[in-house]
């Protein structure tokens, strides 16, 4: 299970509530479009989380290899309900602001401080996710950890949205109140939610859709080359860690039983993943 979903919830939640708060006070367009985009993080990670709970079911009759890709589709889900939700109304908002015009309140010391507390309570969060996945090398490592990748991403758009929401409370506080400049970045922060929403629901199509994992393919074609036995090897991805693997060797294989053991031990210890099972398939006379 991962640690920072929860995490993020609980930081989101009291980030949403100070941002909101915020924008009672002020009626900043860019504070809106922050609190909506808080929102959305908070009902994005919920769904990652029911996601999570649902892949920890065991395999049964109609899920022969469990549940594991649950987590894939309730992430995509979450990218394509949550976050076209908050990009919409944040263009929206933005675009009316525009239009309409109309007062901006001060941005008050209050609300500054709330600010500073949302970016060190979201810097926490990214920290917390970036540790778990394993930094730069992680992500490349476990790109079909889609919960970590998803939270790791929303943490690092909502620090970018909150950075450019000090910017606007910052210029407002020391140069008073500018509702163009500020309704122009609530357009901003819903564009960018809805590229973060088109990424994540690429990666989570991406796996739904029978994916082969190329570094598990190419390790056991490798460990099979070395003990002589040429074959074609490809795998199926059930889980973040955890595939269904096919072999299609060129000539017969003695003990392929055995051999399909010892390769599913060897994925394990080399590369951390579990070949849930090896399948032979030979040529035809074999």
């Amino acid at each position: 299970m991962s640690s920072s979903v929860s995490i993020s919830i609980a930081t989101n939640t009291a980030i949403a509530i100070s941002k909101g708060f915020g924008w009672v006070v002020t009626g900043s367009p860019t504070l809106f479009a922050e609190t909506v985009h808080s929102i959305a993080d908070v009902g994005n990670q919920v769904l990652l989380k029911i996601g999570e709970l649902r892949s920890r079911r065991g395999p049964d009759l109609e899920h022969p290899f469990g549940r594991g890709q649950e987590k894939f589709f309730w992430a995509l889900v979450s990218a394509v309900s949550v976050f076209f939700i908050g990009c919409g109304i944040n263009i929206y908002h933005g675009i009316d602001a525009l239009a309409k015009g109309g007062e901006v309140g001060h941005f008050t010391p209050l609300v500054l401080g709330l600010l500073l507390f949302s970016l060190a309570l979201e810097s926490w969060t990214f920290r917390i996710a970036w540790k778990e996945i394993g930094g730069w090398k992680g992500v490349k490592d476990n790109r079909h950890d889609t919960t970590v990748i998803a939270v790791l991403l929303e943490d690092g758009v909502a620090l970018f949205g909150i950075f450019l929401t000090l910017l606007v409370a910052g210029i407002g506080y020391v140069y008073g109140p500018h509702p163009e400049f500020d309704a122009a970045v609530a357009i901003v922060v819903g564009a960018i939610l809805g590229f973060m929403a088109l990424f994540l629901a690429a990666i989570n199509r991406r796996v739904l859709i029978d994916t082969s994992d190329l570094e598990l393919d190419s390790a056991a074609q490798s460990w099979l080359a070395d003990r002589g036995i040429a074959a074609r090897v490809h795998s199926l991805v059930l889980d973040n860690d955890r595939a269904i693997v096919f072999v299609r060797p060129q000539a017969g294989v003695d003990d392929s039983r055995a051999v399909g053991a010892a390769l599913a031990a060897h994925l394990g210890t080399a590369l951390g993943k579990d070949a849930n099972a090896v399948y032979w398939e030979f040529p035809e006379g074999v």
